[in-house]
């Protein structure tokens, strides 16, 4: 994944080189390689100081999210029951990709696998009879999230759900009670604080939702936007998935929700844009032409390739251990 830092934002570099990262890692595009670009290697490309890069890759250290392995270079830290199971869903792909060129040299089109797999005796299901957990920035967001998982999943995902400062004053008894977790890609590691390695955490990437992506390229190009973010060190995660999903957007212009120009600001612009947490707040403001929330949704790979899978199992487990 190509990083990248506006230095025309009034965001720290290092904080925009954090929030890439952290960004490249909610999106799931370290998934396949979570190689890293050396400190000198990314300054270049960067054009900041090398000094800026390696405080930047401090700080993702200290966060749990990056790692240096001595001789080989930096990498995006995955859990290692997620890359387990990524390797042998790769397997099935590689052995399916098999079976349908075996297919082929008998005459067969792949049509004959759907037949198969539509035949009753196909059909699998299996009973999420185990406590779930769920861990996000918001309540309200977390059960749009659930809700998500389980429409695309086709199965019926109910959890408890907590905020991040709720989920820090649990008791150890009352999470111990849990044989499986959820939360958001880069936070993992807060959750791991608390949690025995034994005990499986799975985080959804996460990509701007349908309603998003429709209302930002339906945005007139060369339009000059404002992104209204709760948090300063969400911005540059805002501001890359902007670029990804609305790149004919003009000039993009940032500010923080307790900024206190922010109502003169908004007046400024037509279209103004603004991240979950930030709703109750906006609505009381004057309005603007354009103005909606930027909301994620669970990236819908990652819902069939690694969290099925991995809840199938945890459930088979879970039955045999019993």
């Amino acid at each position: 994944m190509p990083l990248s830092i506006d230095k025309s934002l009034p965001v720290a570099l290092q904080t925009q080189i954090v929030g890439a990262i952290e960004y490249g890692i909610m999106a799931g595009e370290f998934f396949d390689n979570g190689a890293l670009p050396s400190v000198r290697a990314l300054s270049k490309q960067l054009g900041v100081a090398q000094l800026t890069v390696s405080q930047a890759y401090n700080t993702l250290k200290r966060m749990g999210l990056i790692e240096t392995i001595p001789g080989k270079g930096t990498y995006v830290v995955r859990d290692r029951r997620e890359v387990s199971l990524s390797h042998q869903v790769e397997a099935l792909h590689e052995r399916f990709r098999q079976l349908v060129e075996e297919a082929s040299t008998l005459g067969l089109s792949p049509s004959f696998f759907v037949g198969a797999l539509n035949h009753p005796d196909a059909e699998s299901s299996f009973s999420l009879n185990f406590p779930i957990g769920f861990v996000g920035n918001s309540r309200r967001i977390n059960r749009r999230y659930l809700e998500a998982i389980g429409e695309t999943l086709g199965v019926t995902l109910s959890a408890d759900v907590w905020t991040f400062q709720e989920f820090a004053g649990l008791s150890q008894c009352q999470i111990d009670r849990y044989d499986f977790w959820l939360t958001i890609p880069h936070c993992i590691p807060r959750l791991r604080q608390r949690l025995t390695e034994e005990v499986p955490v799975y985080a959804p990437w996460l990509i701007p939702s349908e309603t998003t992506r429709t209302r930002l390229a339906a945005l007139p190009a060369d339009t000059p936007v404002l992104l209204v973010s709760r948090y300063q060190t969400f911005i540059p995660a805002m501001v890359e998935g902007v670029k990804n999903f609305a790149p004919h957007l003009g000039k993009i212009s940032v500010i923080t929700l307790d900024d206190k120009r922010l109502p003169e600001t908004m007046a400024r612009f037509q279209a103004v844009i603004y991240s979950t947490g930030c709703h109750s707040v906006i609505q009381r403001l004057p309005a603007t032409n354009i103005l909606f929330e930027y909301q994620h949704t669970p990236e819908p790979r990652y819902l069939r390739e690694v969290l099925l899978p991995a809840l199938h199992r945890q459930a088979r487990e879970l039955t045999e251990g019993h």
